[in-house]
């Protein structure tokens, strides 16, 4: 079999059908193992394997140095090719943005395929949950007082000041959500001492999507890698190491050094800033097909240990 064949490195296969279409693009540690498990009778494979498997003739493989790299090809793939098996990375279009703007002394919030307005955040992955956290804070500040909502689950005051409101919404979406959640706990509060406690029930539930929502979110926005300063990141391979270089989350160059072992931080980033170029143009907001290969990074460090991260002055 094709599959036993294969070697125990990382990589990319491409299962394809009698036509040569892409079903399937998944990415290993080891290709051998990770590949042949799809051929071994297991109950355990999940409806959508077995669907597949149905269809698929043969398969392709891309040798990579380092898992990073299969990560990252697997992800370029998905977008380029959008086989109907893969989902995760397959809806990069569909990631949307929160946008924050006034107009008459009133704040409005709106959730688009495009960044607009005068403040625009995201694209967000969570895009099916965007419309629900816009309408949680729309009824938090009393944007849309003639909604049913807000006379149910609001509390009758004065109308919060727009500079206020719009502060708090910044810096929500800037990675400090604590006054926002901490005007949901008051809300919720409110409404058990009045003993209305499907009101507060909901609060509830608001609560811990907007703390969930903010705090994922906050964690990639506010990790140095999404920073505007430079980062080297080295792996090992069979051969030796290699470097990839880092700004603003995004890999912007990448080199090998085969027969290099050392892990002296002083040489690693000599060696890193040759690669870094005199001119790089900095964003504001991420695009769409950026914001997968942010959240690879990012969770792959989160599970490797084998790494080391250097922060670059230039």
């Amino acid at each position: 079999m094709k599959a036993r064949s294969l070697p125990l490195s990382p990589g990319v296969y491409l299962m394809r059908d009698k036509s040569g279409t892409i079903l399937y693009i998944g990415k290993a540690k080891k290709l051998k193992e990770r590949v042949s498990s799809y051929f071994i009778n297991n109950k355990s494979h999940s409806t959508k394997v077995k669907r597949m498997l149905l269809h698929l003739d043969h398969f392709d493989v891309i040798h990579t140095n380092t898992e990073l790299d299969a990560l990252l090809l697997e992800c370029r793939l998905i977008q380029k090719h959008r086989p109907m098996y893969n989902r995760q990375m397959n809806a990069f279009e569909r990631y949307n943005y929160m946008n924050i703007s006034t107009e008459n002394g009133a704040v409005h919030l709106s959730v688009t395929p495009l960044p607009e307005e005068d403040y625009s955040f995201g694209p967000y992955t969570s895009y099916r949950r965007l419309p629900e956290i816009k309408e949680i804070l729309e009824k938090l500040y009393g944007l849309k007082p003639n909604k049913l909502w807000q006379q149910l689950y609001d509390q009758p005051a004065d109308p919060e000041n727009t500079e206020t409101i719009i502060e708090e919404l910044l810096a929500a979406f800037s990675g400090h959500s604590q006054l926002v959640e901490g005007r949901i706990e008051r809300k919720m509060l409110e409404f058990s001492e009045q003993l209305r406690f499907i009101q507060a029930a909901q609060w509830r539930d608001d609560w811990t999507l907007i703390q969930y929502f903010f705090k994922k979110h906050a964690q990639l926005l506010l990790h140095p890698l999404s920073q505007r300063e430079w980062h080297a990141l080295w792996l090992p391979t069979d051969a030796g190491k290699k470097c990839y270089l880092i700004y603003q989350g995004l890999i912007t160059a990448e080199k090998e050094f085969p027969g290099l072992k050392t892990k002296n931080k002083r040489e690693l980033t000599k060696l890193s800033r040759k690669l870094i170029p005199d001119k790089i143009e900095a964003f504001d907001t991420f695009s769409k097909e950026q914001i997968d290969f942010i959240n690879i990074l990012y969770i792959y460090l989160q599970k490797v240990d084998d790494y080391q991260l250097l922060s670059l002055k230039k």
